[in-house]
């Protein structure tokens, strides 16, 4: 399960390729990306080793910018506390940026973190963006709004959970 929020922070500007940290203590990855997908696996390659030895979920945001006419994306990074099954973080986008994805890892290595949980696919919904899933396996999943979600009674009978809105997503790689 991830909680999160997100707030947009007002003024704080981030130079391209480098990395800031926010008041709140998150980071984010200065725009330097060509695309949403490479930004992500740029995310989840820096911290996926450590969320599966340290059994810890990160969580961000991909955002995209425009710079001297060019698209351009960075993410943003907070961590949870080794051991659970959540974490709860509070964005923060640089300014004149827009949010075009979320991201996060599940920790070591168990059966049920191969799905996207309902909060997750709430907040995908919800705000309109994919959200993408790296487990300890290495797969890279993408949770699209509108895709197909579990019901509750499938997810019962899977041992996931009693509510509606787990889904396994697509497999990237």
């Amino acid at each position: 399960m991830s909680n999160f929020a997100l707030m947009v922070c007002a003024g704080l500007l981030v130079i391209p390729g480098a990395m800031a940290m926010t008041d709140n203590g998150s980071l984010i990855q200065g725009p330097r990306f060509h695309t949403e997908l490479a930004a992500v696996e740029d995310a989840v390659s820096v911290y996926n080793p450590t969320s599966v030895s340290r059994d810890i979920e990160f969580m961000g945001a991909v955002y995209q910018q425009e710079i001297n006419g060019e698209l351009v994306y960075g993410y943003t990074v907070g961590a949870g506390e080794a051991g659970h099954d959540e974490v709860s973080v509070s964005i923060q986008l640089p300014t004149y940026s827009r949010l075009v994805a979320f991201w996060h890892t599940h920790g070591a290595q168990h059966w049920t973190r191969r799905y996207f949980s309902a909060t997750d696919t709430r907040l995908a919904n919800e705000w309109g963006v994919p959200f993408y899933l790296m487990n300890a396996e290495g797969e890279l999943r993408v949770y699209r709004p509108g895709d197909r979600v579990l019901g509750s009674l499938q997810a019962r009978r899977m041992g996931l959970s009693d509510r509606d809105g787990v889904a396994e997503g697509r497999l990237l790689s």
